[in-house]
């Protein structure tokens, strides 16, 4: 490996490492926005006032400020609020994608806790930007600061793997 690569390897490391409130230096956040509301967009809709549950299907998309999340199906659960039901926890599955302009996650499913500001993305998990992509079976997001964090088991196998500052003529 070049010298270059290794010094902005280390840069890269560096800045991610640091920190502070430099959110929009770093390469691996979300931009969020948890006072934006939920927005849907779906075929269909159930709900269940009774159990409090209800849930979303056929191409679903929800959009929170810059960020969005996508997938075949999500269920949720909600508030007993009787002014203003609030979606409390969102459960999506199959093809699940989040991002916005500058990052994408993928993985088979996602836990959003509207409550605590965060999301567990789980199952084949792949984050890319324009510099990295990296892989695991674990990631978790912060929507508050929009910090990510692999999380792995000591297994072998599920151990968080990538590529640091891709090279743009492997991209063409």
């Amino acid at each position: 490996m070049k010298l270059s690569n290794l010094i902005g390897i280390f840069i890269l490391l560096f800045l991610t490492l640091l920190p502070g409130d430099s959110f929009a230096d770093n390469p691996m956040m979300f931009k969020t926005n948890i006072a934006a509301p939920l927005k849907v967009n779906a075929d269909k809709m159930y709900l269940d006032k009774i159990s409090l549950n209800g849930g979303f299907s056929g191409s679903v998309y929800i959009t929170q400020g810059p960020l969005n999340l996508k997938s075949d199906q999500m269920s949720f659960t909600f508030s007993n609020e009787k002014d203003a039901p609030l979606i409390t926890e969102l459960f999506a599955s199959q093809g699940v994608v989040l991002g916005n302009e500058d990052m994408t996650a993928s993985g088979n499913n996602a836990s959003y806790s509207v409550i605590n500001n965060e999301i567990l993305l789980e199952g084949n998990v792949i984050v890319n930007n324009s510099l990295t992509v990296m892989k695991g079976e674990k990631l978790h997001i912060d929507l508050r600061s929009g910090k990510i964090n692999f999380l792995s088991n000591e297994k072998q196998n599920n151990r968080i793997k990538g590529e640091l500052l891709i090279d743009d003529k492997k991209k063409k």
